[in-house]
């Protein structure tokens, strides 16, 4: 999500589609051990670089320690037609509202403040209604290599980390340069 106004200006111009795919950087179950203040302090500061780069603002939030729930919400959102303006609102929810987006009061309320419906969107989630399809996505990452986010990828060819416009036209167009 990182760089994604770059993302949104290729897809308003060259009239593309957007897949969006589940990838945990923090896999669900799994407990990353504690980091040292050092570490913790450049992951600091290369978030404040990366919010400088994109003119984005982007805020350190170590609350959300996981994001599985926030994955099978935005498979809720495609399936209403709603996936990007969720991705854009998890993303404002993580980065510059320093909210939890693992908790499920609120990705329901981010769903109604995009106009989904809160009630259905919070059954599905208590469902477990699209785990299989989240877990599907992780499978996928893991097969052709993904190791971090955001990732895009045009047919066979793919990018790691946040990239400018042109990086992105280049990748779509098949250039190498």
């Amino acid at each position: 999500m990182i760089g994604k106004a770059p993302l949104d200006q290729l897809v308003k111009e060259k009239n593309i589609e957007v897949e969006w795919k589940a990838f945990e950087l923090r896999p669900e179950g799994v407990e990353i051990p504690p980091k040292s203040p050092e570490y913790m302090e450049r992951a600091k500061a290369g978030v404040e670089a990366l919010s400088r780069q994109h003119n984005i603002v982007m805020k350190w939030n170590d609350k959300s320690k996981h994001s599985r729930l926030a994955h099978e919400g935005a498979k809720f959102a495609e399936e209403h037609g709603q996936a990007n303006a969720y991705h854009d609102a998890v993303f404002a929810a993580q980065f510059q509202q320093e909210k939890d987006i693992n908790d499920v009061s609120t990705l329901t309320s981010i769903a109604a403040s995009i106009g989904l419906n809160s009630d259905a969107f919070l059954e599905a989630l208590k469902a477990g209604r699209y785990r299989d399809a989240v877990e599907r996505d992780l499978e996928e990452a893991q097969q052709i290599g993904v190791t971090a986010v955001p990732c895009f990828i045009a047919g066979n060819r793919g990018v790691l980390g946040a990239q400018s416009y042109e990086s992105l036209l280049r990748l779509l167009e098949g250039s190498n340069e």
